[in-house]
């Protein structure tokens, strides 16, 4: 990070340096090449002169021959300090005398230099006759000596120069980049999330408006993070802690040393009753009533970490608590909730609470085991009467089973996408003449190992996963397909009419009609060889729903009955809305039916109640012949039970 931070200096000072550097190699080359054009001009002038001097000395006795004068001439001259030898030739080139060179050595190449002795020839004239040649060697030591004294000389000024300029631009760089220095490393630990970093400002130049921006940024920068941060961990409606730091909370409270000795307990919240507000008078009261709620459960329920989950669903993580005082707090939280009033537009609403708990141990050492298992203690909260309180036990049976759907789940979403679903079929015999035989289908699930599963194995799981939309389309689909191949066959349907159950999911989906009509056209069927099935409890509960899906399915020809019919008796009141053709009497009061009075008396009243509307009535369960002779007694219309037929595949399309 050190590099990084004096990049800046280092290249100022790496630059300033080169074109320092450049400038002056090129000074000193240009110095030494003037230099030594100069030194090579007065070589050329100390030339000229020897020549003229000892031209005329050298042509008299080379032309009268007299070869001892011309040898001492030769011997005097060469005692000059830059003559290195001297050779008289005549004019065919042979040495007539010499001086410091063997006559027997040919002499070198003249007008080049060899290395520092400069070989030279002149000729040698008198009266207009050239009699020979003068041949010598100058030497050019002082030259080059001179030449490389001025190189070392500038080398040693550049370098001079060089350094004290480094010196110089290290310390301008120190005073112009040290507050970027410090800018740097400001920045670097507001990166590292030290936010109370700020700079020194001092003068108006560039610096000190850099220095005045890092700060105000600074400051926005250390606002917004904890903006952010607080978005990132808190419910933005009611400002509670949100999922993810209640999750972060639980884990690290799981890391706890003394957890063992001290552990964690986990309530899990869910309100009832909240969408009554939401579908009444809407989303924006539904939010205001959260926010009034959660003021008063952060004021009366101080103990420990709260936070909102998600819709109306909220978690508590507490420690220093026995199972005793958690369930009292839990209690009393209930009854906080339960006697909060809600006033909007006019209307008082008073709402409830379910809380699953669990405590860790062992078996309970993360975050997502915990979460499913006050999730799964919450919910037997609600299916035992709401308003309660449900401690997670997993040797209780009822435990058990959700551990059971836990491991179904997955099953049933690998035997969808598998197509391992199975139509079964049960008849609904006529009790009366001149009715017609129907049948209800059935469905089955069929295990890797080719085991056959009833619908107690899965159908919970399927609903408790929302998984049940999947499963009706698919009984739909298949339902039309094998009455298809029926009639393309032209073989006679072995049933009026097939009756096909429709979960309350599938009732809730406003698509769901669209499909079954999408499916009856695609396979070109007759829909009144179609009824659909709804549970007395589905209508009831999806009550809209149920009379759209009724209306559409009565305006193709489809029939309808209603299942189930007096399990809950709230649909007395609602029977003339429900445009219905079948009423399917509720096992529980035709199974004993030939042993309880009381039964005996329902039935009888559904039956009454059947003609008084024109329905056709069928009752479930008929398990044995005393039942059966007392519903027939009674006047019901059609049988359905083991002792008129057990469950089977679909019959088979005749082969043709």
């Amino acid at each position: 990070m050190l590099n990084i931070r004096r990049s800046i200096r280092a290249k100022l000072l790496l630059a300033s340096v080169v074109v320092e550097a450049l400038m002056l190699a090129l000074l000193v080359s240009n110095s030494v090449r003037l230099i030594e054009h100069h030194l090579s001009e007065q070589l050329d002038a100390r030339v000229q002169a020897v020549e003229l001097a000892y031209k005329t000395a050298v042509a008299v006795p080379l032309a009268s021959r007299d070869y001892a004068t011309l040898r001492d001439i030769l011997d005097g001259w060469r005692k000059a300090s830059d003559i290195t030898y001297l050779a008289v030739t005549d004019p065919d080139g042979r040495i007539l005398s010499s001086s410091g060179w063997s006559a027997d050595d040919a002499l070198p190449l003249v007008n080049r230099s060899d290395g520092h002795i400069r070989h030279v020839r002149f000729p040698v004239d008198y009266l207009g006759q050239v009699y020979g040649h003068i041949h010598y060697g100058m030497s050019t030591t002082f030259m080059d000596k001179a030449s490389a004294q001025l190189l070392w000389q500038s080398g040693l000024i550049a370098l001079s120069e060089v350094a004290l300029s480094v010196f110089l631009l290290s310390i301008i760089g120190y005073l112009l980049t040290r507050h970027l220095i410090k800018l740097a490393e400001a920045s670097i630990n507001v990166a590292e999330g030290h936010y109370e970093e700020r700079m020194e400002i001092s003068g108006e130049d560039e610096v000190a408006v850099l220095a005045r921006n890092f700060n105000t940024m600074t400051d926005a920068v250390k606002s917004r993070i904890a903006d952010l941060s607080y978005q990132a961990n808190h419910d933005s409606l009611t400002g509670l802690f949100n999922r993810r730091a209640f999750e972060t909370h639980l884990e690290a409270v799981l890391k706890a040393d003394d957890l063992a000795e001290n552990p964690a307990t986990l309530l899990y919240l869910d309100l009832d009753q909240f969408k009554v507000v939401n579908d009444t008078c809407g989303h924006a009261a539904g939010d205001e009533l959260l926010i009034r709620l959660t003021q008063m459960i952060e004021d009366r329920f101080p103990y420990g970490f709260i936070s909102r989950l998600g819709g109306d669903e909220f978690g508590i993580v507490m420690r220093d608590c026995s199972p005793q005082e958690t369930v009292r707090r839990a209690r009393q939280l209930i009854d906080e909730i339960c006697a909060f009033p809600f006033f909007s537009d006019g209307r008082s609403f008073r709402l409830g609470a379910s809380i699953g708990v669990v405590r860790s141990g062992p078996d309970m050492k993360n975050v997502t085991d915990l979460l499913i298992a006050a999730d799964t203690a919450c919910y037997a909260a609600k299916e035992r009467g709401r308003n309660r309180v449900e401690i997670y036990t997993p040797t209780d049976e009822w435990f058990q089973q959700r551990n059971e759907d836990f491991r179904t789940m997955p099953q049933l979403t690998r035997a969808i996408a598998e197509g391992r679903f199975m139509l079964f079929h049960q008849r609904q015999e006529p009790l009366k003449p001149g009715l017609p035989i129907t049948a209800e289908v059935l469905l089955r699930l069929s295990d890797p190992l080719g085991k056959i599963n009833s619908p107690s194995r899965f159908i919970a799981t399927a609903e408790r996963y929302n998984l049940m939309p999947y499963i009706d389309r698919w009984v739909v689909e298949n339902v039309c397909r094998y009455m298809s191949d029926w009639q393309k066959s032209g073989q006679p349907f072995p049933f009026s009419h097939l009756a096909v159950n429709v979960s309350g999911a599938s009732l809730s989906l406003n698509d769901f009609p669209a499909f079954v009509r999408q499916q009856i056209e695609k396979h070109g069927i007759n829909p009144a060889k179609l009824c659909f099935e709804i549970t007395e409890s589905c209508a009831v509960a999806n009550l809209d729903q149920a009379l759209d899906f009724i209306e559409q399915m009565r305006a193709i020809g489809a029939t309808l009955a209603l299942d189930d019919f007096g399990s809950g008796l709230s649909s007395f009141g609602y029977l003339k809305r429900f445009k219905v053709d079948f009423l399917k009497i509720d096992g529980m009061f035709v199974k004993n039916v030939d042993q309880d009075a009381r039964d005996q008396a329902v039935v009888e009243a559904i039956v009454q109640l059947a003609r008084a509307h024109g329905l056709i009535t069928v009752a479930e369960f008929v398990c044995n012949p005393e039942v059966e002779r007392v519903v027939q007694d009674i006047g019901v219309d059609y049988a359905q039970g083991y002792v008129r037929h057990v469950p089977e595949p679909l019959p088979k399309l005749p082969t043709l």
